[in-house]
């Protein structure tokens, strides 16, 4: 869907939620303050065992957009995720966790992009974070043009090549018809499953950047991805990954995110995943896991203000090449 004749791309909100019954008023209410309001607002409550269902219910008597899923029982976020997926009727979704927070101009950003490309796989921003209890927030830039931008699938992987960053999903709004073709979110992927539905959607019909539409991202080390990825369990999500870029189908998918040595945990523990599925590997990638695991020992070495400042000058500098270009 174009912007032709005033008619815009819709553009949906699904929030999986499990028991955020004192978070979730706050994330809709920023919704509500939006400058463009969504086209709908699907929240998927996965059998939350608190009284999350009977406040939604009322919030939904003042908020005309606001619908509401319900899963009998805990799901896990990914199958609330495809529910809400199931949902919707938008062009473009944007999958918002419980406790995130939009700025208020998100979703006419995100609109305007999308009415200019379409067709295009993902629209994406900066990392945007708050603390725990919400009273502070920074944008972390991710180093690329000051001005919105698209990559076609080839540029894309040309920039995870040279500009590596992994999306925060919470600012991702991906193209409703292609993420179905792609199937979701895959389940046995677990924490990485939006990652990887980023990243193959973004490989397939391209991405574009939109710096100002922006949602923030409420930082905790118990968060569902964070906890999952210091689990037991991570090197068998790690395995599911790999076997399922192995699936028929997923050939082309497969080559960009080795091409582009794209790969959800570049600690080193990691690499007894990797080692069962050698096709995977490139020295880029051996190369990225070595610097990675390196920084992020030596980081909490050099201190936040100083982390902070070599991020600046870095952005600068990468910010510079871009308008060389």
């Amino acid at each position: 869907m174009t912007d032709v004749a005033g008619i815009r791309p819709r553009m949906s909100v699904v929030i999986p939620h499990y028991n955020h019954v004192d978070l979730l008023p706050e994330a809709l209410d920023a919704i509500a303050r939006q400058t463009m309001p969504p086209f709908e607002v699907v929240v998927v409550d996965d059998g939350s065992t608190d009284e999350s269902v009977a406040r939604l219910e009322s919030l939904a008597t003042k908020l005309p957009w606001l619908r509401i899923c319900r899963h009998p029982g805990n799901r896990g976020v990914n199958a609330a995720c495809n529910t809400g997926l199931d949902s919707v009727s938008g062009d473009f979704v944007l999958f918002s966790a419980a406790d995130d927070r939009l700025s208020t101009t998100m979703i006419e950003h995100a609109s305007a992009a999308a009415a200019a490309f379409p067709q295009i796989g993902v629209l994406f921003s900066d990392h945007a974070e708050m603390s725990a209890d919400g009273a502070n927030t920074r944008i972390v830039p991710l180093d690329l043009p000051t001005a919105r931008r698209r990559f076609s699938s080839e540029e894309f992987v040309r920039l995870m090549q040279s500009h590596f960053f992994y999306f925060h999903v919470s600012n991702v709004w991906f193209n409703v018809a292609l993420l179905r073709q792609l199937g979701g979110f895959p389940l046995e992927v677990k924490w990485h499953g939006d990652l990887l539905a980023a990243y193959a959607a973004a490989f397939e019909r391209g991405a574009v950047y939109t710096p100002d539409a922006l949602s923030y991202v409420r930082i905790s080390p118990t968060s569902y991805g964070a906890a999952g990825s210091r689990s037991s369990a991570q090197l068998d999500v790690l395995r599911s990954w790999l076997e399922l870029t192995r699936r028929p189908g997923w050939e082309r998918r497969r080559a960009a995110l080795v091409a582009a040595a794209v790969w959800p945990d570049y600690r080193l523990r990691a690499v007894r995943a990797l080692v069962e599925d050698p096709g995977y590997v490139t020295l880029r990638l051996a190369r990225r896991l070595v610097w990675l695991s390196i920084w992020t020992k030596l980081a909490p070495v050099f201190g936040t203000g100083l982390r902070r400042w070599v991020r600046a000058v870095r952005t600068q500098y990468r910010r510079r090449l871009w308008h060389m270009h």
